[in-house]
C-alpha cells in the first residue's frame, strides 16, 4: 500500500515482481527513492517532481526548454484512468527539491491505461513514461537530449542517475549523482545494480554521449542492495515528440515528408505537399496526411465533426459527412453561397447556410440542420432523424412518426421517449435523462433535480429556478415568478452593466435595472441582452451554442436561419424576492426574503 507523505517525504510503494527476472520477492517496490553512494548535486536539467494527489516527490528531466520527462506512476494515481490535472503537479529547478526555481505545467501525458497496486504492478511495468509540457520554457538550463536508438547496446555501459530520493542514511529531498552499469536489458525495462534507493522515480538514466535512455520505474531490495529498473523510453517516442511539438520544439531534421509535423526542423510544416482540396492519388502527397474520395472527388482532406460542418475546417472549406448517417466527415471546398434557409430546396451542401442539404425520409430535398440522435441538438418543436449514436437532422417533430424521441425533443408521456423519461419544465415538457451533478447531461443541457434540462449553467442575469441552473459563484434570486443568476456584491463595479448592487435580507447582490428575457420592452436598450423582440418582450438570439435558460424555448423563427428565446408560458406579479445564497445541488439553499426598489422590477413580463 502507498504511504501518502507529506511534503519532501519520500513514500516506499508496492512489492512487485520483475519483468524478465526471477521474482525478488516482497522486498521489490516502485523506485520512489535516491541515488546511493552518490555525489550531491548533478545536472541542472534534472529537476524536482511534486504531485499534491499523492504526496510523493519524484525526479524527472528537462529534455526540451519546455517539456520534462518522468514516470508515468509520478503524475498518475493507481486505478485512475489518466494523469492528474497539470495544476495538481509542481516542478523546479535546483539541487534541494522546494528551492530555487519554480515550473508551473500547462499539460501532463502518460501511456495509456491505469495500472494497479496489485503487488506485480499490473499495466505499469514496462509503461512507466510520462511528459510534462511547462507553461513557459527554461533558458538558463541546458536540457539533456532523448536517445532514439533502440536500448539494447547498453548492456555493460556505464549510466549516470541522477535523483531526489532517500540515501541510505535516510535523508531526501536533496539532488545526487551516481554512476553504474547496465546488467540487464529486457524488452522495455533496463536493470542497473544496486544504484538507486527509495525517491528517484522518473529520474533519467543519462549515458555517456549525455542522452536520456530511461527513466527510474521501481526497484527491489533494501537500499544500497537489490536492483533498480528503468523503463526505457524508446518505444514512446511518439508520445515525447507530441509534447516536444507542443512545447515549441522540432523533433527531426531530416527531409520533410507529408505528416503535419515540420521534419526538417526549418519553421513551416509539409512545404512541397498538395494542400487541402488539391487533387491526389495516396496520404503521402498531402498536407496533413489525408488523400480521401469525397463529394468533391479524391483530394487532400482532413477529418472534420460533420454535426457542426461550419467549424473545424478552414476558410473556403465545410465538413461533408462521410456516409449517409456517419457523424464524422472530411473538410472539401465550398463552391455554393451558403445563404438558404432551412426548409429551402437545395442540390448540394454549400447552398445552406446550415452546410446540409438533405432527404430526410420523407422525399424532400432540402436545407436542414444537421444533429446527432438523442443528443439534444435540435431546437424546440424539432426532433433528430437519427438513432442514438448515428446522425441525421433536424425537422418538425410532427413529421417524425416509429421513432422514439430523443433528449430535449417534445413527448406527452415517459413512453414516448428513448430515455423513458418525459418531464415538464415549466410550461414545456421534453424528454430527458437521469443524471448526477455535473455528470450524464451533454453540451447545452445540465443538471437539476437528477434530471437534465435545457440550458446551460448560467451567469449574472441568466434566468434560473433554482440554484442548480447557476454556474459558479453564482446563486438564484428569484422576484414572485421571476428568477436570475446572481451573485454577492460590495459595489456596483462587481455587478455587470444593467446591475444594480443593492441590499438583500442582510446581504448585497447584484439585481437587474433593465429587462431580462421575457420582461417587457418598448427597445433594445430596455433589454440586458440588448435585444427587443417583435412582440415587445426581451429576448436573445439562440442555438446549440447558446442555448435559452429555464423558462424559455430556442425557437426557429420564420426566417428559417435565426432562433430566439421565447417564453413557453406566461408569468403572473409576485411578491418579495427570495435569494438562494451560495447553496449548489445536495446543499439545502439558504433563503433571504428581501424587498427591492420597485424602480428595478418596475418592468413586468407579457406573454410570450
Amino acid at each position: 500500500m502507498i504511504r501518502r507523505p507529506s511534503f519532501l517525504a519520500v513514500p516506499f510503494l508496492l512489492a512487485l515482481a520483475l519483468a524478465g527476472c526471477a521474482n525478488p520477492g516482497p522486498d521489490a517496490r516502485l523506485a520512489e527513492s535516491a541515488i546511493v553512494d552518490g555525489t550531491r548535486g548533478g545536472d541542472p536539467a534534472v529537476v524536482w517532481i511534486y504531485s499534491r494527489d499523492s504526496g510523493g516527490l519524484c525526479t524527472g528531466t528537462l529534455i526540451e526548454p519546455r517539456v520534462v520527462l518522468t514516470a508515468k506512476h509520478c503524475v498518475q494515481e493507481p486505478g485512475a484512468d489518466g494523469p492528474s490535472s497539470a495544476s495538481a503537479i509542481i516542478a523546479g529547478i535546483g539541487d534541494r527539491a522546494g528551492s530555487g526555481t519554480t515550473l508551473r505545467v500547462q499539460s501532463v501525458y502518460t501511456t495509456p491505461g491505469s495500472y494497479r497496486d496489485d503487488g506485480r504492478l499490473s499495466g505499469l511495468v514496462g509503461q512507466d513514461v510520462a511528459v510534462l509540457v511547462l507553461v513557459s520554457g527554461v533558458t538558463d538550463v541546458e536540457p539533456i537530449p532523448v536517445r532514439r536508438t533502440p536500448p539494447d547496446d547498453l548492456r555493460g555501459q556505464t549510466v549516470t542517475a541522477i535523483g531526489f530520493g532517500q540515501i541510505p542514511s535516510g535523508s531526501s529531498g536533496t539532488k545526487y549523482t551516481a554512476t553504474g552499469s547496465v546488467t540487464y536489458v529486457a524488452d522495455d525495462v533496463i536493470y542497473v545494480g544496486s544504484l538507486i534507493c527509495q525517491g528517484d522515480s522518473g529520474g533519467p538514466m543519462v549515458t555517456e554521449s549525455r542522452e536520456v535512455a530511461a527513466v527510474v520505474s521501481f526497484g527491489n531490495g533494501s537500499c544500497g542492495s537489490g536492483q533498480g529498473g528503468y523503463n526505457a523510453i524508446y518505444n514512446f517516442l511518439d508520445l515525447i515528440d507530441m509534447a516536444i511539438e507542443e512545447g515549441g520544439g522540432c523533433v527531426n531534421d531530416g527531409a520533410e515528408v507529408c505528416d503535419a509535423r515540420d521534419n526538417d526542423c526549418n519553421g513551416a510544416v509539409d512545404e512541397g505537399c498538395t494542400p487541402i482540396g488539391g487533387s491526389c492519388a495516396s496520404d503521402d502527397i498531402c498536407v496533413g496526411n489525408h488523400c480521401r474520395d469525397t463529394i468533391a472527388g479524391r483530394i487532400c482532406t482532413e477529418p472534420c465533426d460533420a454535426r457542426r460542418p461550419e467549424l473545424g475546417c478552414g476558410e473556403g472549406f465545410y465538413c461533408a459527412r462521410e456516409g449517409a448517417v456517419s457523424c464524422g466527415g472530411f473538410c472539401v471546398p465550398r463552391t455554393g453561397d451558403a445563404s438558404l434557409a432551412n426548409d429551402r430546396p437545395c442540390e448540394r451542401d454549400d447552398e445552406c447556410a446550415s452546410f446540409f442539404c438533405t432527404d430526410p425520409g420523407d422525399g424532400v430535398r432540402r436545407c436542414l440542420t444537421p444533429c446527432e440522435g438523442d443528443s439534444g441538438m435540435c431546437l424546440a418543436g424539432e426532433a433528430c432523424v437519427a438513432g442514438p449514436g448515428s446522425c441525421g437532422a433536424c425537422v418538425d417533430a410532427d413529421l417524425v412518426s416509429g421513432l422514439r424521441a430523443g433528449l430535449g425533443e417534445p413527448c406527452g408521456d415517459a413512453a414516448d421517449c428513448a430515455s423513458g423519461s418525459c418531464i415538464d419544465d415549466g410550461d414545456a415538457r421534453y424528454c430527458s435523462r437521469a443524471c448526477d451533478g455535473e455528470i450524464g447531461c451533454p453540451s447545452g443541457y445540465h443538471c437539476r433535480d437528477a434530471m437534465c434540462v435545457r440550458g446551460t449553467l448560467g451567469g449574472i442575469g441568466e434566468t434560473c429556478v433554482n440554484n442548480a441552473d447557476c454556474g459558479s459563484g453564482t446563486f438564484c434570486a428569484v422576484q414572485g415568478d421571476r428568477g436570475w443568476c446572481t451573485s454577492l456584491c460590495g459595489s456596483a463595479e462587481q455587478c455587470p452593466d444593467g446591475f444594480a448592487c443593492v441590499a438583500a435580507g442582510g446581504v448585497m447582490v447584484c439585481a437587474p435595472e433593465v429587462g431580462l428575457v421575457g420582461d417587457a420592452c418598448a427597445t433594445g436598450t430596455d433589454c440586458f441582452s440588448g435585444v427587443c423582440g417583435d412582440a415587445g418582450v426581451c429576448t436573445r438570439e439562440c442555438g446549440v451554442d447558446a442555448p435559452c435558460g429555464p423558462g424559455f424555448e430556442c425557437r426557429r423563427g420564420a426566417d428559417g436561419t435565426s432562433a430566439a428565446c421565447v417564453a413557453p408560458r406566461a408569468e403572473t406579479s409576485g411578491g418579495g424576492c427570495a435569494v438562494g445564497v451560495g447553496a449548489r445541488p445536495g446543499v439545502t439553499p439558504v433563503l433571504v426574503l428581501i424587498a427591492l426598489g420597485t424602480i428595478v422590477f418596475a418592468r413586468r413580463r407579457r406573454r410570450g
